[in-house]
């Protein structure tokens, strides 16, 4: 008989209990097979859903500003674009919009939708039906313009159905986005307010479904988006009378590649950057000839230059830094002049004496409201004094006025000049006048016009102009520089000081003509600021410098630098396919999860195995009897062992399909709260189910051939009679010492971790308490070891056994029988129910210490620069309820939009949300009696120990460096909430640890956890000092982010009077407890999920318990059969059985719960505990009913077991 013969014929003789070891490997197969497929299923489902959101969108640009819309056309026509593309889209994108919606219940209100304005190109890069309002008009009929299409996700938050869309009244709302202004908002020169383009009454068209691209987002989240759909042309018309005078322009491209499913490399990404060959206008720049001639009196004289040059500007008033350096060296050999170029409130001779109330001047003294030109002396930019000599170079604190600033001021060389300024950045919107004090250090001469200037006319004069006669050194500021009269001037605040006739006179002569002169280096001190420190560079003009030729030059010099300029394309379909890796590797989460589970199974078969085994001692002893070597009778138990690990783990693969799909048809109904929405579908894998197939195989069946090892030295003899377990013999002794051993390292282990835990806080604090309660339990199960093995060996006296009391007695010693098999049932029914208990006490409930006692937060989509902390701008703003907030607090955050880096997002965040934080908020919270956030560790110094925010200080700035420049050498300090930390960011270290992300226009920063939140309504951002914020993110100005504290029960009141008062900035306020309660619903979803898997893990051990109770009666039969004999009534042994059973059973509850207890109580009197008694105490309840039941199926098998024929055999 060959071997695997003998190997069949052993395994059909023994199906009973080689089919239980089967089962318990399929179990532990379809556990480790499952949660493969849950992080497959999340994984591909997160690809599908970008793939469906971008649709064949796999480039956007997105700009700050507005170009040309023939940028596309011509992007089309290039080699690059036709080798990996295939269409273009013109689009306004709006990524940060409001909407309206009046009911008959009121105003609903929905805030961060994106507004898209688009034709009927963008619709054919996805799979929906185009809306017919982006259909072309047929029959010459005409599109009524003021219409909307809204997607279902933003209808339903606003409350229209298709119903109301189709009924003859309709639905209207109002949608508003922020306009895209370019001088920055927080120079003194920026618009403060009116900062949002309003569209009122807008009829919805349609609703479409939240699919392909009506569920088109810039982000990476499973959370549909909120998007509306308007009609191109009008928008750029609305747009056109408000601030432009093209109307042909748009600020965004949406590409196609030519495959949706495989978007194209980086390789082509690069060559359609590269083919994108934008404009000085399309980058906002503008090079303009100033040119100006004289020409005398004299009959046929010849006109004489007095100026000839280019001057390089920008929209926004100011030149970046990268653009003026790609400026400087396109120009270098033309040897570009930088010029400074400031508005003075005042020009006047310094006051002798110092003036009441401080005042810096006098509000009638002075020249009002003049231009100063910060600029050095070149050989094409040289002015003459009075005398017609070379102006001197001027040291920083000189200065010089033109003629007609001299005069009107009475000043002479020599005299102290004071020129009052505001501060080149606001703060909340109020400006900050200081004052510099000049020494005059010369007069240069200023020649009059005969005429002024005319609607389209320079001005006419007589008498040669000079070079200080020159309106082109200040650049162009929309409302400004373009009026007829100062009187005209749209200025961003009240010009308090008296405009006198000569000042206006002065206007219409020499409009925007400097009255004074500082040096470049005095200049750049008093008015440099984060958007830049030159207004201008002057090129002078010469035979071969024209300006075509200086826009190439520039435009090469961009190419070569490889700058964007606000211009790139963003690879988004690639992006989002790489962040749809995750955030949290489902596959190795609900491994973790189920882990229990597969211990359960593999405990189940190596209890069912080492049963099996028993059952065939006297077989395996007769094999090694008549011949039989002990190698070959383990060979051939390990090969049946392989032929059942094989069928289990085939079987366990088909059921793992199933619990997978079960896991998945759970993540989208009874626990959705942990994936945000139920857009999971099953994937299934070849590869994943081998690789499941061979792990719960191979884990089985090196567990049953570690049961097989145990066995290896049992003797043929003891083997014959039946026992498969070596006799205690000499090794109890050592066996025992061993086991006091191990009792004094886990009651150590167990003490040093709660000592350890005292010092820690947050995760780490919990985690030492359940490893502590872990060893506790390990503690536990060694007495309880230590006792059954005590008297394993000892045999009870029947005299002294009353058959009524005695039930008890013998059951405790039929335990002792086999401690090794007690000892694992115990342990099962005890490490289940030690985690179920344990883990609910990461159960959270929302705290004051998580919303830091704040009861609202507020956010915007255009900037509010009202303070809204201080009372009287509260009053200003809310009027008589302004009364609302009277003990509470504002405060105010900036916001830099981004990836949302909670726990609610499944997609891996590459560029989070920044919130910069100002000092204001800092020192909120150094009032002890101030609600303060929680925190789970900070780096903060001692001497601010008690505010963990001054962690964000960062060390002073050497003179010159940016705060880009220290970002890619030294770290910047951050805070973030510890889950965004390590869910989110995989940042495991903890505080001081380094990372880096990479923002647009940015390149790679550097970052230092200086601050762990502790489980905030701050999840989701990186929160950073305002001066940093400022300096990496400078066009962002104002705040957007707001954190409100109310008196109780005027949460409502105060987010409507702060959403009707700010409806126009797109104020939307939502509960912090709410937020925070959605945030910690994740965790506390996930507890949940393993708490039912736990319990699936309970059970597993329950059927352990009833296969070892059933193979206990079954060995024990002729014992059985005896006691009835000798007067034993069914009844006692069936209560003896079920005493058996529920000592077991109570024994692991016990240990378990009360481990449980050791690893819970601390955590509670530190805090951050909210164990659910009610759940746990249904739960063990069902857990007690259970072993009742599995007691009952014991007893049965006894009553109805044939004692007299067991008491014959034996």
């Amino acid at each position: 008989m060959s071997n695997w013969t003998f190997i069949l014929r052993n395994l059909r003789q023994h199906w009973r209990i080689h089919f239980a070891v089967m089962l318990g490997v399929a179990a532990a197969t379809a556990v480790l097979t499952g949660a493969l497929l849950v992080g497959d299923s999340m994984r591909s489902s997160l690809r599908d859903l970008t793939l469906q959101r971008l649709g064949r969108i796999d480039e956007l640009l997105i700009a700050d500003r507005f170009f040309r819309r023939e940028l596309v056309q011509e992007l089309q026509a290039t080699a690059a674009f036709k080798a990996d593309y295939s269409a273009a889209a013109p689009m306004i994108l709006f990524p940060g919009g409001a909407v309206e919606h009046q009911t008959d219940d009121g105003v609903r209100r929905a805030s961060q939708i994106v507004v898209i304005g688009c034709d009927e190109q963008f619709w054919k890069l996805g799979s929906l039906p185009t809306p017919a309002l982006f259909q072309p008009p047929t029959d010459g009929a005409e599109i009524d313009e003021q219409q909307i299409v809204l997607n279902a996700p933003l209808a339903e938050e606003l409350g229209i159905t298709p119903a109301a869309v189709a009924s003859a009244e309709g639905a209207t709302v109002t949608l508003r986005f922020p306009r895209l202004e370019q001088v920055p908002s927080e120079n003194p020169l920026g618009k403060k307010e009116d900062l949002t383009q309003s569209l009122p009454r807008l009829k919805v068209a349609a609703i479409i479904p939240a699919e392909s691209i009506g569920r088109f987002s810039l982000h990476p989240a499973q959370i549909a988006p909120k998007n509306a759909y308007l009609l191109l042309p009008p928008l750029q018309g609305v747009l056109r009378q408000k601030d432009w005078d093209d109307d042909d322009r748009i600020n965004a491209i949406a590409v196609a590649g030519k495959s949706p499913d495989a978007p194209p490399d980086a390789k082509a990404s690069a060559a359609l950057r590269a083919a994108l060959k934008p404009t000085l206008s399309d980058y906002g720049f503008l090079l303009t000839h100033a040119r100006q001639e004289f020409t005398p009196a004299e009959e046929g004289a010849a006109p004489e230059e007095v100026f000839d040059y280019f001057s390089f500007t920008s929209e926004r008033m100011l030149l970046s830094e990268e653009a003026e350096q790609a400026a400087q060296q396109a120009f270098s050999a033309e040897h570009a002049q930088p010029v400074l170029t400031y508005l003075a409130n005042a020009i006047a001779l310094q006051p002798q004496d110092p003036l009441p109330d401080g005042k810096l001047l006098a509000d009638d003294v002075g020249v009002p409201y003049s231009t100063v030109s910060a600029v050095d002396w070149s050989p094409a930019f040289h002015p003459l004094d009075l005398e017609g000599q070379p102006l001197p170079d001027l040291a920083d604190d000189q200065i010089v006025l033109n003629s007609l600033t001299a005069q009107d001021l009475g000043a002479k060389v020599g005299d102290k000049i004071r020129v009052l300024y505001f501060k080149p950045e606001t703060t909340h919107g109020e400006t900050d006048e200081q004052y510099a004090d000049f020494r005059l250090a010369a007069i240069t001469p200023l020649t009059e016009p005969v005429k002024p200037y005319g609607r389209r006319r320079p001005p006419v004069f007589k008498e040669r102009p000079t070079l200080a006669n020159d309106p082109d050194l200040t650049p162009y500021v929309p409302g400004v520089t373009d009026t007829e009269s100062i009187e005209d001037w749209d200025l961003p605040f009240a010009m308090t000081r008296p405009i006198r006739g000569q000042d206006d006179q002065y206007w219409s002569n020499h409009r925007t003509t400097p009255k004074a002169f500082i040096s470049l280096a005095a200049g750049r001190r008093l008015w440099a600021s984060r958007f830049g420190e030159t207004t201008s560079l002057r090129i002078p003009a010469g035979p071969d410098v024209t300006e075509e030729k200086l826009a190439d030059q520039f435009l090469q010099q961009v190419e070569r630098d490889d700058l964007d300029l606000g211009l790139a394309f963003l690879p988004i379909k690639r992006r989002q396919l790489e962040a749809s890796v995750g955030s949290t590797p489902f596959d190795g989460l609900f491994l973790a999860l189920s882990m229990f589970i597969i211990a359960a199974a593999l405990l189940l078969v190596m209890l069912l195995f080492r049963l099996g085994i028993e059952q065939r001692a006297s077989e395996i002893g007769l094999l090694q009897a008549i011949g039989f070597r002990r190698r070959k009778t383990a060979l051939l138990l390990a090969g049946e062992s392989l032929l059942v690990a094989l069928a289990g783990g085939v079987i366990g693969v088909a059921i793992g399909v199933a619990y997978g799909e079960l896991m998945i048809y759970g993540l989208t109904t009874w626990w959705v709260g942990a994936v945000g929405s139920p857009f999971l579908k099953p994937y299934i894998k070849p590869q994943t189910l081998a690789i499941g197939l061979l792990s719960g195989a191979g884990v089985s069946l090196l567990t049953i051939l570690f049961t097989l090892w145990r066995t290896r030295k049992t003797p043929t003899r003891q083997l014959l009679s039946g026992q498969a377990s070596a006799s205690p013999g000499a090794r109890r002794h050592r066996s025992s010492m061993i086991a006091w051993a191990a009792v004094a390292f886990l009651f150590l282990a167990a003490l040093c971790l709660s000592l350890l835990a005292t010092q820690l806080s947050g995760e780490a604090q919990a985690g030492a308490f359940l490893g502590s309660g872990a060893a506790v339990l390990g503690l536990l199960l060694l007495f309880v070891w230590i006792r059954l093995r005590g008297s394993s060996g000892s045999v009870p006296d029947l005299n002294q056994v009353n058959m009524h009391a005695g039930s008890l007695s013998l059951a405790m010693r039929s335990l002792q029988r086999n401690p090794s098999r007690s000892l694992m049932t115990i342990a099962l029914v005890a490490a289940a129910s030690f985690l179920i208990v344990a883990v609910s006490s990461f159960h959270m409930e929302p705290t004051e210490e998580g919303v830091g006692g704040f009861s609202l937060i507020g956010q915007t989509i255009s900037p509010v620069f009202v303070n809204l902390n201080d009372p009287a701008a509260r009053k200003d703003l809310l009027g008589s309820d302004s009364i609302l907030l009277d003990g509470g607090a504002v405060l105010s955050l900036r916001l830099m939009s981004g990836d949302d880096a909670s726990c609610s997002n499944l997609y891996k965040a590459s560029s989070p949300r920044v919130l910069g934080v100002p000092p204001d908020f800092v020192r909120y919270f150094d009032q002890p009696e101030t609600p303060h956030f929680g925190f789970a560790g900070s780096a903060v110094d001692k001497e601010h120990a008690d505010n963990p925010w001054y962690a964000l200080q960062l060390p002073a700035l050497a003179e010159g460096e940016t705060m880009a420049e220290w970002g890619r050498t030294r770290p910047i300090p951050v805070i973030l909430d510890k889950n965004t930390a390590v869910y989110s960011l995989q940042l495991m270290g903890g505080i001081g640890q380094e990372f880096t992300l990479e923002y647009p226009d940015l390149g790679p920063i550097k970052f230092q956890v200086s601050g762990l939140l502790a489980n905030s309504i701050l999840q989701g951002s990186l929160l950073m000092d305002e001066q940093v914020f400022k300096q990496l993110f400078p066009e962002e100005g104002g705040y957007r982010y707001f954190l409100i504290r109310t008196r109780q029960g005027d949460d409502a009141k105060v987010a409507s009077a702060l959403e009707d008062r700010l409806s126009d900035q797109g104020f939307d306020a939502v509960s912090s407890e709410a937020v925070l309660s959605s945030l910690l619903a994740v965790q506390n979803t996930y507890i949940s999920t393993f708490q039912a898997l736990g319990s699936l893990g309970l059970l597993l051990g329950v059927f352990g318990l009833a296969a070892a109770q059933l193979r206990s009666v079954l060995e024990r039969r002729g014992e059985l059969a005896l006691l009835r004999a000798v007067g034993f009534r069914k009844r006692s042994l069936g209560q003896m059985v079920m005493l058996e059973n529920m000592t077991l059973f109570f024994e692991g509850l016990g240990c378990g719960v009360l481990a449980a207890l050791a690893a819970v109580a601390p955590h509670v009197i530190f805090g951050g505990a909210t164990v659910p008694v009610l759940f746990l105490g249904v739960m063990l309840l069902l857990i007690a009913g259970l072993g009742a039941l599995v007691g009952l199926f014991a007893v049965r098998a006894t009553l109805q077991a044939p004692l007299l024929a067991a008491l014959r055999g034996d």
